[in-house]
């Protein structure tokens, strides 16, 4: 029996493919099947993977570029797994991921298990707010799914539980139940609706919250840094699948959460068209944030979520937008930035100095007792 099927889409990654399959291939779960899916590569990346294909767990095809939500479509409609993972490419996993997630799964009839993982660059570790440990239907509504999409963090900031595919393993008779599919339009923050759906569905979710399993490999060129061409289009039709998924589920109402959501994709959008690698001249830029102010979108969350817990930025974005000011963005934002980089500059500097100094902290701490 297949325990766990590893779906692997590729795409011209043929610098770290090897890792990657490598990874795979010395799980301690031996017990898995996995699915290569060749979304159309131009590079050596083929020839690296069917040198796996002596290994009779490991299985390979060919297919026209249509991007990463089709190619885990794909590769979902060829697994036979109990369960299925997903990793990129570019990214590697820690030898006993599935062994680890694979039990846990089945020790406490699981739909999802999620662990965390590492971000390879700087080593930094994703750690969601959350508890370990297993939780129930009633657990999931009250603890999971409401931050699933969106929620402000202690300092205004927004927040969600990381939604990846890649650190999850999911039931494959609940996805099937529930006629839970990747679109295949979808080319931003795809994982966001599978994830959100199965949650939705899920009787026990488990969270391995001390297990860093996965390494995610943030490419400096990368989209997810860089300018996206056309990003707002993009991203409409995944807003409005959305918040039909939302208006569908009836057990809650998880109304405001998703107007928080759409309105954190309105300002990474109009963010887009700041970054300083955008080609487009000042008046291109205004013009394309305009029509991201001008659109129903923006107009179906105003008015519907605490724009006073935010931060001032966020807070200036929301006046801006509802006030379908494309100009003001930039010089909001570069008054937000001047302040910033004043703090870093300066105040950090200076409390850093007042607390951990020897003789200005002890005093510090002293008068803190005090008090």
């Amino acid at each position: 029996m297949i325990k766990v099927s590893v779906i692997v889409p590729i795409y011209n990654a043929e610098k770290y493919l090897k890792q990657c399959l490598d990874s795979i291939q010395k799980q301690t779960l031996t017990e898995i099947e996995i699915i290569m899916i060749d979304d159309g590569s131009t590079d050596e990346s083929a020839d690296i993977s069917k040198q796996y294909l002596s290994d009779s767990r490991f299985l390979y095809y060919y297919k026209d570029n249509e991007g990463l939500a089709a190619a885990r479509a794909d590769g979902i409609a060829r697994a036979s797994g109990e369960y299925l993972g997903f990793i990129d490419s570019d990214d590697w996993i820690e030898p006993d991921m599935y062994e680890k997630m694979y039990n846990v799964a089945k020790s406490n009839d699981s739909d999802i298990v999620f662990c965390n993982c590492v971000q390879n660059e700087n080593g930094h570790r994703f750690t969601p707010e959350m508890r370990n440990g297993s939780f129930n239907r009633e657990q999931i509504k009250s603890e999971i799914i409401p931050r699933t999409l969106a929620y402000i963090g202690k300092n205004g900031e927004k927040r969600s539980i990381r939604w990846s595919n890649c650190l999850r393993i999911y039931r494959k008779k609940t996805i099937e139940k529930n006629s839970i599919k990747f679109d295949r339009r979808f080319r931003r923050s795809q994982d966001l609706p599978f994830t959100y759906e199965m949650t939705l569905a899920s009787q026990n979710y488990y969270y391995l919250g001390d297990d860093y399993l996965y390494h995610n490999r943030v490419v400096g060129d990368s989209l997810s840094r860089g300018y996206t061409k056309n990003m707002w289009n993009l991203y409409i039709p995944l807003i409005e699948r959305l918040y039909k998924d939302t208006e569908e589920f009836k057990e809650m109402d998880l109304m405001p959460q998703m107007h928080l959501r759409a309105f954190f994709f309105v300002t990474d959008c109009i963010e887009n068209e700041l970054k300083k690698d955008c080609p487009n001249d000042m008046p291109t830029r205004i013009k394309l944030i305009q029509a991201i102010m001008n659109h129903p979108i923006c107009d179906r969350y105003y008015g519907k979520i605490p724009i006073e817990k935010m931060n001032p930025l966020y807070q200036q974005y929301y006046r801006l937008i509802h006030e379908k000011n494309a100009k003001g963005i930039f010089t909001a934002t570069r008054k937000f930035n001047n302040k910033l980089n004043r703090r870093k500059k300066y105040i950090n500097p200076a409390i850093y100095f007042l607390t951990e100094n020897k003789v200005t902290g002890t005093i510090y701490k002293k008068v803190r007792q005090k008090r």
